[in-house]
């Protein structure tokens, strides 16, 4: 039996803050050899993303089809069956962790500086879509003065973000990853996913997934750190006040 069949299938659940850099990681997950995407809610739009028990045992099916091609020579070797990667802006909770465990899933949490993310929920609510599972925005709100939607984004989406962070703190047996890191070393980022994830791949193989990947990027957000000093002060205070309700757990990571 090759290497490769008797390796464990690889199911990475990357559970991450919306505006953290997510869609970008999880493509150069995907790029890595053997690795592909994988979607494990049944639609989006204003639902919570929750994983589903039927799209796991779906991908579960896949898996096993894929590997039997491989094994019997109608798969070629480039395109060898390792595992999947799911990006998913996912809060942690007692069903969540049972599916984790009896799926087998390996869980990275990608994190990003709070202020940061703030102004690219702007620039989303402003330029892409209103509608997110976060908070009901209205086409109206387009035409707030700033001070005003940064106020609704921590008034009524911050809290979100708060539930997740503490939530995946209490889950130890995960990775945690921001998007800072990712900037600043993508290599050094892939390479800390892959052995985390048990995903088998050379820095070689790292290097032609990120250029890959740089190359078939058509949605091109802005990656740059520091966008949060366009924040009001009055709609920082309200975050920092957020974070005061939690005196002894260390918000460092997110900038606070």
């Amino acid at each position: 039996m090759s290497n490769t069949e008797a390796q464990k299938p690889v199911r990475l659940l990357l559970a991450c803050m919306p505006k953290s850099g997510s869609t970008y990681l999880s493509a150069l997950i995907a790029r890595l050899p053997g690795m592909r995407k994988a979607i494990l809610v049944p639609g989006f739009d204003r639902r919570e993303q929750e994983l589903s028990e039927k799209r796991l045992d779906e991908e579960a099916y896949k898996e096993g089809l894929m590997r039997y091609l491989w094994r019997t020579g109608q798969l070629s070797d480039p395109q060898r069956p390792v595992g999947y990667v799911s990006q998913m802006h996912l809060r942690n909770s007692l069903p969540t962790r049972m599916l984790i465990e009896r799926h087998d899933l390996r869980v990275v949490v990608q994190i990003r500086n709070i202020f940061d993310i703030m102004v690219s929920i702007r620039d989303h609510l402003l330029n892409e879509s209103l509608i997110s599972s976060g908070a009901y925005a209205t086409e109206e709100m387009k035409g707030w003065p700033d001070d005003r939607l940064f106020g609704f984004i921590a008034d009524m989406v911050m809290p979100w973000y708060f539930n997740f962070y503490l939530g995946w703190l209490e889950y130890p047996d995960r990775l945690t990853i921001s998007y800072e890191a990712l900037l600043k070393d993508r290599a050094d980022t892939l390479r800390t996913i892959a052995s985390y994830a048990g995903i088998p791949v050379s820095d070689a193989e790292i290097l032609a997934a990120i250029e890959k990947t740089e190359a078939a990027r058509t949605r091109k957000n802005a990656a740059v750190t520091g966008r949060g000093i366009a924040v009001p002060e009055s709609a920082k205070q309200r975050v920092w006040d957020f974070a005061a309700y939690y005196p002894h757990v260390d918000f460092s990571p997110l900038g606070l």
